[in-house]
């Protein structure tokens, strides 16, 4: 019986609203919810996770249109230029100390949506509405708010949304709330207080990259089953991570030492994430998983050492491996002066013989157990490693004269793409 009444209810209705001049469209909303799952997708996971669930109607969180529109001051003018990071923290005073990258990219009205998302996670607010913006004008900005903020770990990028025709909610799914979120962002600040504890206060940017590199490849295990591997709790709380936890650690500590670094996501092999470090006026690429020789064991390479070759290197090196996800631009990295095995004196950028013998020489003359060598190209490595069987058979025969006794074998490994050589002088 209420059902006939409301048909009858929504009959009259309809024909006052046309004799008045009003036409009520029977057809969907423009406001029409749509709920999606959205989760980044996990770095070095080949796992296809990136098709998004439907799941389901949550609970209604009232009216979109209460939550107030931010200022829209104008269109995008600086993306172009991803140099132009002079001051990305523009007005954020309460943030001052932090390199914001994704948010120096972005012009005074997107700042205030990635202000408002910001606020709404550091808060640990359930949602936060969007207003007078798309979908897919939102979903970048949520991103650069992860890439610029890995304190945020409670946050990975997992979210459920709603949109209309002119606002986006985001609903958030936090790893953890309240009184453990907040133990575990004691333990996190325990750890790095004491990491930057040990650092020398006259540390150039260089030295505070190489400490930070050096201090995360001692301490930490790379693990593709390690909990809370997408965020930096995974290294703090518990040494144990995959790439998105090197990289965000790596802008978490550097952050805090005043080095401008930015979070990069990519592809190198599968899903990956690494850094952009700038020291000193010139941008350098930092790969601290591919540093760490547990990872270099996880894909069965046997190198007991760090990777160097990962610290402070050129793009024209690491982009013969790894390639950047395009969604944002990046400042390009071409220096070369501050390549570790060039500061090393171990850096050669040509096939000379005795240049190599004397770097060979000097490791045995000092009983070390390896040398490590890197040249400056494929065509110049390509050269070396077509001598490479004679120039150890010299080598050898130099440790058995300083020796005194048969010098025995020796072993060696490459890597291609680096363009090093590692020689182990067997005792």
């Amino acid at each position: 019986m209420k059902k006939f009444f409301s048909v009858i209810g929504y009959f009259i209705m309809s024909v006052l609203l046309f004799l008045g001049g009003v036409l009520l469209d029977a057809s969907p909303s423009a406001d029409i919810i749509t709920d999606v799952e959205k989760q980044v997708a996990d770095l070095d996971d080949t796992d296809d996770d990136d098709d998004p669930d439907d799941t389901g109607d949550p609970d209604d969180t009232g009216d979109p249109d209460d939550t107030g529109d931010p200022d829209d001051t104008g269109d995008r003018d600086n993306t172009g230029d991803p140099d132009n990071t002079d001051d990305p923290d523009g007005d954020k005073e309460n943030e001052s100390d932090q390199f914001l990258y994704y948010y120096s990219l972005l012009d005074d009205r997107e700042k205030g949506y990635y202000d408002q998302i910001s606020e709404a996670v550091a808060s640990e607010e359930e949602s936060v509405m969007l207003q007078g913006i798309t979908y897919e004008e939102a979903d970048p900005i949520f991103v650069s708010v992860q890439y610029d903020h890995p304190e945020y770990f409670w946050c990975e990028g997992s979210y459920t949304y709603r949109n209309g025709d002119d606002y986006v909610q985001f609903i958030f799914n936090y790893n953890c709330t309240g009184e453990e979120k907040d133990n575990r962002e004691k333990v996190i600040e325990q750890q790095a207080d004491e990491i930057l504890a040990e650092l020398p206060s006259d540390s150039s940017d260089y030295e505070k990259v190489k400490y930070v590199f050096e201090t995360l490849v001692d301490r930490t295990d790379y693990d593709k089953a390690a909990p809370e591997n997408q965020n930096i709790y995974s290294v703090f709380g518990n040494w144990t991570t995959v790439c998105a936890g090197y990289a965000k650690a790596t802008k978490y500590l550097l952050d805090q030492m005043d080095v401008d670094c930015i979070y990069v996501t990519g592809t190198a092999g599968e899903s990956h994430a690494w850094n952009i470090v700038n020291c000193d006026g010139n941008y350098y690429y930092v790969d601290t998983t591919w540093g760490d020789p547990t990872y270099q064991e996880g894909i069965g390479v046997d190198v007991n050492t760090t990777a160097y070759e990962y610290l402070c290197c050129p793009g024209e090196m690491l982009l013969r491996t790894h390639t950047p996800d395009a969604a944002f631009p990046l400042p390009e990295c071409t220096d070369t002066s501050l390549e570790y095995y060039m500061l090393e004196g171990r850096y050669l950028t040509s096939a000379d013989k005795d240049a190599i013998l004397d770097i060979m020489e000097k490791d045995i003359d000092e009983n070390a157990e390896r040398t490590d060598i890197q040249f400056s190209d494929p065509q110049v490595y390509d050269q070396v490693m077509a001598q490479l069987e004679a120039i150890l058979q010299e080598a050898m025969a130099y440790e058995t004269t300083v020796k005194g006794e048969d010098a025995g074998g020796v072993s060696y490994q490459y890597n291609e793409n680096t363009c090093k050589i590692t020689v182990f002088w067997n005792e």
